[in-house]
């Protein structure tokens, strides 16, 4: 485990709002030199607590939705297991993928326009997975709420980021080309300068940064966002699984301001299926994960059916553009 100080605190909360932020600005924040910035945001890279720098892409706004995935598996060797993540990664449409303990072994993330597209996916995955495959659930994901990085916070209150939608709108927004090759770009690596941007995708600066306004402007883009290796710093990542009975609109909104209240909450995620909602959240222990679970269950006891409990030791891919989906993208501007 690694410890941060007040600086490198800094600097990971201005980056967490914002990874495209110039080192200037944070200079300006932290009060160090820009130098100094950029040494330290170097170090945490080599350090491991930076992963990296990304973006994360409103796939509802170009016609697809998100559809979650649990396993449970059976006949589980070190070497299957690879074999299986390998071939969840390397499917084109696979946007998540994490390997976990609890109810569940592992749980990953598709996209597609729509539930028919969607079970093909899978199908296509449980064949290649076969006999390992001892039971499974889907959920239809709607809405992703994040929360920012709240290390530095103060109080009981803990500030969330925009509300991302998962599902598609029927409304869809088209790119051409370039502004898919952008997305591709930042999706590696956010931080790089437009120069660099355009030398790749054979275009100017100026276009660049026009084409990058107009995409966040349409919320396409939603964020350029720090991968933060919480493990790092020392945290587990556990995850809830929450099913209820009928949830009035007005008791959700409350909920979700109590929520709020609990620190190291990474995110919320809205489903339909056999969860209501997913939550993430990060604990130093078991112990204090239970702590925050009872507060959880205490909000939720008038309408809490059951709820399923996991600890995800490691994440294999998370991306907000897959490749089957720039593909289908290109092919569609060609038609």
């Amino acid at each position: 485990m690694l410890k941060l100080d007040v600086k490198n605190k800094k600097i990971l909360s201005v980056l967490d709002e914002d990874a495209r932020t110039p080192l200037s600005k944070i200079s300006s924040r932290v009060g160090i030199s820009k130098q100094l910035v950029d040494y330290r945001i170097r170090t945490l890279v080599k350090q491991g607590i930076i992963k990296g720098f990304t973006i994360q892409c409103n796939l509802a706004k170009l016609g697809y939705s998100t559809f979650g995935v649990y396993l449970r598996l059976k006949n589980l060797t070190q070497t299957k297991e690879k074999e299986i993540i390998d071939t969840i990664v390397n499917h084109p449409f696979s946007k998540w993928l994490v390997v976990c303990e609890g109810k569940w072994d592992m749980a990953f993330a598709l996209a597609a326009k729509n539930i028919i597209e969607f079970n093909n996916h899978l199908e296509g995955i449980m064949d290649l997975l076969g006999d390992n495959i001892e039971t499974y659930e889907t959920n239809i994901v709607l809405s992703l709420q994040d929360f920012y990085f709240s290390i530095l916070e103060k109080g009981d209150y803990y500030k969330m980021k925009p509300a991302r939608m998962e599902f598609a709108e029927k409304e869809t927004f088209k790119l051409d080309a370039l502004e898919i090759g952008i997305l591709q770009e930042l999706q590696k690596n956010s931080r790089t300068n437009l120069v660099e941007i355009a030398s790749r995708l054979k275009s100017s600066a100026d276009v660049v940064r026009y084409r990058i306004k107009n995409l966040v402007a349409n919320k396409i883009i939603t964020e350029f966002k720090t991968r933060i290796s919480f493990k790092t710093l020392g945290y587990n990542w556990y995850q809830v699984l929450i099913d209820l009975r009928m949830f009035p609109e007005s008791h959700e909104k409350r909920f979700l301001e109590k929520i709020k209240q609990i620190p190291n909450l990474n995110y919320i995620v809205k489903c339909v299926g056999k969860w209501d909602f997913e939550l993430h959240m990060r604990a130093e222990s078991n112990e204090e994960f239970r702590t925050m679970l009872m507060k959880v269950r205490d909000e939720l006891a008038d309408y809490l059916i059951s709820y399923d409990t996991m600890i995800i030791f490691s994440k294999h891919k998370s991306i907000a553009l897959p490749e089957g989906v720039a593909s289908e993208l290109l092919k569609e501007i060609k038609k």
